[in-house]
């Protein structure tokens, strides 16, 4: 009779031992099938609110370090400012798709109407300086908003580069402030550039200087920010305000707001001489950028953030959307953390446990073992016909165990979840970095996460669960080769 056939007939002449095999694996494999089950859940929970978020990144100043600095260190830094070389510089690293540097200012409006909500008939009153909409500059030509689904181009055309270099007077408006003021491609439009001078004796600020914006609209976006599923938020008339600032805004080359800031910098310039001088002095560049960098894919930017991070001034840092990931994935990642020291325990565990019960069970069947070894059966043979039980045995444990794992794993982490997911997380729906926006919340970190039986979880269950009975198999095996059969027949 050949192992093999040896094998499953010992499996089933001793259905004692081989129901308390069946046993211990099937409780220990619904420990590693629960926590591989979670472990993939919240991979994949990471992986689609990361895709949600997108790839996107920025360049700032790293306040929690400066605050560190004592404060003699704090007097001495020297502040400096990312520059348009330092950008580009950024920009090259092969993990960028695209990136634009901003720069924006306030300007107000005589000839038309900012827009201030649906449903908001009367016009706003404001008590001194209106500044409803923000001039704001591009370099990259395709405007990075469209690109990146905040915006989407409705009427006319994004920039040429030629406009972009030569700071063109030419916008891009929202679809409703076009509306609001009967507005269409080819129309142009008028802005104030105004500047104020503050009076210390009557507490009031007055017009020092003014001057016109002219813009030719040669394209229309739609904002794609407003959250269609506001529910009960909405329902007592509350605005989004971050959609009427995007509808409020106009797209312009960055040297149209240069020049506009510089305009109001050089008024204070002739005004105070002594700022005039300083300016000369230090030869300060008012030319403010903001960069934004799109990465190729979410997974890419920590790479980038190695990259990216020695070529910066002191002090700062690259701020990515996968920073407010870590803000908003507290309860999932408590349990991804939880869930891998169970992994491990349980395999442990397994090891030990299952090793010990087969060399309980090995020392039992010394006897038979030793009359195989007599009559010329090879070692290598009778471990084949151990392995055959228990592999046998275990397989069908940890079939069973597969969906019993899975099913608790689901039960068990909604309860876990739904403690740990307490206020004190990043809820506030809205996340700045730069130019980094989102409206995730841990609430939809929650909602994405689900327990499933799928192809992943149930090669990596078996790989696992298989290997690691193989191994708590293999070490009693040892006894079988330090048999020897002389002994046990005498």
């Amino acid at each position: 009779m050949n192992f093999i056939k040896r094998g499953f007939l010992g499996i089933t002449r001793k259905k004692g031992k081989s129901l308390i095999l069946l046993a211990v694996i099937f409780i220990l494999g619904n420990l590693i099938s629960g926590a591989i089950s979670i472990q993939q859940a919240t991979s994949n929970v990471e992986n689609n609110i990361k895709e949600k978020l997108g790839a996107t990144a920025t360049l700032e100043m790293d306040w929690l370090e400066y605050e560190k600095l004592s404060m003699e260190e704090q007097e001495n830094f020297i502040f400096e400012e990312i520059g348009v070389d330092l950008i580009e510089e950024v920009g090259g690293i092969s993990y960028v798709k695209y990136y634009d540097y901003n720069m924006s200012t306030w300007l107000g409006s005589e000839s038309i109407q900012s827009y201030q909500g649906e449903g908001v008939d009367e016009e706003i009153i404001h008590y001194g300086p209106s500044m409803d909409f923000q001039l704001k500059g591009i370099n990259y030509a395709p405007v990075l908003d469209f690109e990146e689904g905040k915006g989407s181009l409705a009427d006319g055309r994004v920039f040429t580069q030629d406009e972009v270099n030569n700071g063109s007077s030419v916008a891009i408006i929202s679809k409703k402030l076009a509306e609001r003021n009967n507005l269409h491609v080819g129309d142009t439009f008028t802005l104030d550039n105004v500047v104020y001078d503050y009076d210390y004796e009557t507490g009031e600020e007055e017009i020092a200087d003014s001057r016109d914006v002219v813009l030719e609209i040669i394209g229309v976006f739609e904002s794609l920010l407003l959250n269609e599923d506001l529910g009960e938020n909405n329902d007592q008339g509350m605005m989004d305000w971050l959609d009427i600032d995007y509808q409020n805004t106009i797209y312009v080359p960055n040297k149209v707001v240069s020049a506009e800031n510089f305009f109001q910098i050089e008024y204070y310039m002739k005004d105070d001489p002594e700022y005039a001088e300083m300016v000369e002095e230090e030869g300060t560049n008012f030319d403010y950028y903001e960069p934004i960098f799109v990465l190729n894919s979410h997974e890419d930017i920590e790479a980038f953030e190695q990259e990216a991070n020695p070529l910066l001034p002191q002090l700062y840092h690259v701020v990515s959307t996968g920073d407010h990931y870590d803000n908003i994935a507290g309860p999932v990642e408590s349990m991804s953390t939880l869930s891998r020291y169970v992994l491990f325990a349980a395999i442990f565990a397994t090891v030990l446990i299952t090793g010990l019960v087969v060399l309980l069970f090995l020392r039992d069947r010394k006897h038979e073992l030793g009359i195989y070894l007599s009559l010329g059966e090879q070692r290598g043979k009778v471990i084949g016909q151990i392995l055959i039980e228990v592999i046998v045995v275990a397989f069908v444990g940890i079939t069973l165990s597969l969906f019993s794992g899975n099913f608790l794993a689901s039960q068990v982490s909604d309860t876990l979840i739904e403690a740990d997911s307490q206020p004190g997380y990043d809820d506030m729906g809205y996340y700045y970095g730069g130019s980094i926006y989102s409206d995730l919340t841990t609430d939809d970190v929650i909602a994405s996460y689900e327990v499933t039986l799928d192809a992943n979880y149930v090669l990596i269950f078996y790989g696992v669960g298989l290997a690691t009975i193989l191994i708590s198999t293999l070490i009693p095996l040892v006894y079988i080769v330090r048999l020897n059969p002389k002994k046990i027949l005498m």
